[in-house]
């Protein structure tokens, strides 16, 4: 089953509930936030008797009189595999809530949904479901689909050329303790068309709010939207900057936030908007050695060596040879990746398992003794794993005539019955060449992914020549270069052992 099945966090491994809590659904006043946790655990159990109880919790959530519990008796039923039970219910929402959150969120999509609607069209379809749906009808946790209908009808008008229209959606955004993430996502859209005269303003103003949530010392200012919006408004602002003359400012933008985190620092994109503000000022030598200082922490990347060219090219009047220099500093990534990556090595016996390819062949690790191997635990609803697989074929293709060393992709945690096929649909549509296995998806306890324990996807495994585990992580990047510069070299480090 499938880790994702609810929007709240898994239980802590330090929390556990007792058999006196057998269908939480029934007990008076229980929040739903405990009754998540408590399902949770039951799925993370994937035992019999736990889906058991969960069928008991699914039947009583779907006869209270709260939306969000019928609703989440639907949800629950789907990942049991129950889908006609799934389906009753789902079907009987609009007709006991015709006023509810699922009633609206149809409603909204009929509003939105259409991308070439014009600006006024989907005002004016707003204006009727804003009438039908009141917000103050809503709990306050409920009421984010507003913010998002303002920030959906401020890039409309923005598109349409109708800044004052746009204006005022954006003010009224400004009453919302998301304001900060909202605006963002408007901006984004106004730089994707260079609209950096209506960008600049709106960013000026978010990122001195989001800037000052992101140093909070406070767990929960920190973690609010403004805070978690700082990461996306940074480059934004900096690049509009950039644009708009103020070069000086966008280099102190963007060095604050390249080190406000090691995923900052390690953005080829926010390397390469560093640069060009260095450039806009006249100091070539600074950019370069932004790009320069990425390759040596980073290793290659083509769109940094796209920036670094031309730059290196204009600091030696064209007189020096690129190549040779890049290749030396080539050697000094090399070095520092593969001290990081020793530094991170582990040993430990890698479990033995045995599962069915895409062909319905057993393959088994013990097929591939004396070889290296790599192991990507991934999913088909898994974004992460998704984005890292251009990267992922890239290393593939590296190693193709490599008959030392094997790449095993496992499909886990699919919840779908014909998850087969929408696995072999993935491959031939994004002409994929791995090697993909299935895990058994019903029973975690008997699962490969259980016996890694691997407790996020994407989730990939070296194992050394005699069956040691030599690197676990977790995560993915969108980053090709990264991605294979990461996989060669922990594959270099594997096979000597």
């Amino acid at each position: 089953m499938n880790k994702k099945i609810f929007s709240i966090a898994l239980l802590s491994a330090g929390m556990a509930f007792t058999s006196v809590q057998a269908q939480m659904a029934k007990q008076k006043d229980v929040k739903l936030e405990d009754l998540m946790k408590h399902l949770n655990e039951l799925f993370q159990k994937g035992d019999d008797a736990s889906k058991v109880e969960l069928g008991k919790e699914a039947l009583a959530m779907s006869q209270s009189k709260n939306e969000s519990f019928v609703s989440m008796a639907a949800r629950v039923y789907g990942a049991l595999e129950q889908a006609d039970k799934a389906e009753a219910i789902n079907k009987t929402i609009l007709k006991k809530f015709p006023k509810g959150l699922q009633a609206r969120s149809e409603a909204y999509e009929k509003v939105f949904g259409d991308e070439n609607a014009s600006a006024e069209v989907v005002e004016k379809g707003y204006t009727a479901w804003l009438k039908q749906f009141p917000a103050a009808s809503f709990d306050e946790k409920d009421r984010g689909i507003y913010d998002q209908a303002a920030a959906s009808l401020a890039s409309l008008y923005f598109k349409a050329n109708n800044a004052a229209k746009a204006q005022s959606y954006i003010t009224q955004l400004k009453s919302s303790t998301n304001y900060a993430a909202y605006a963002s996502r408007v901006t984004a859209g106004l730089i994707k068309d260079n609209n950096y005269d209506a960008a600049l303003p709106i960013l000026e103003e978010i990122y001195a709010s989001s800037l000052e949530a992101s140093k909070s010392s406070d767990p929960k200012i920190k973690n609010s939207g403004a805070g978690r919006a700082y990461g996306s408004i940074a480059p934004s602002y900096a690049q509009a900057l950039v644009e708009k003359g103020n070069a000086e400012k966008a280099v102190t933008v963007m060095n604050d936030f390249i080190k406000s985190s090691p995923y900052a620092a390690s953005s080829p994109t926010n390397t390469i908007t560093l640069a060009k503000a260095y450039a806009k000022q006249g100091k070539e030598l600074d950019a370069f050695l932004s790009l320069e200082n990425f390759v040596v922490k980073n290793g290659k990347n083509a769109d940094i060596v796209k920036e670094m060219q031309p730059l290196y090219n204009k600091l030696n009047n064209n007189k020096a040879n690129f190549d040779l220099y890049f290749a030396s500093i080539e050697a000094k990534a090399k070095e520092a990746m593969v001290s990081k990556y020793k530094s991170e090595m582990i040993k430990k016996e890698a479990p033995q398992f045995t599962l069915v390819n895409r062909d319905g062949k057993t393959v088994s690790l013990s097929d591939y003794k004396g070889k290296v191997v790599v192991l990507d635990f991934w999913a088909t609803w898994c974004g992460p794993c998704v984005m890292s697989f251009p990267g992922m074929q890239a290393a593939v293709n590296k190693y193709k005539s490599d008959k030392d060393v094997e790449f095993l992709f496992i499909d886990t945690w699919q919840r779908e019955e014909n998850y087969k096929d929408l696995v072999n649909e993935f491959m031939t549509k994004n002409n994929y060449s791995f090697h993909v296995l299935f895990d058994e998806m019903k029973d975690r306890t008997k699962a490969t992914t259980t016996a890694y324990g691997v407790k996020g996807i994407p989730h990939k495994v070296v194992i050394d020549k005699e069956g040691f585990i030599r690197f676990e992580s977790s995560g993915g990047s969108a980053d090709v270069d990264k991605v294979v510069n990461e996989m060669e070299t922990k594959i270099e480090l594997a096979r000597k052992g």
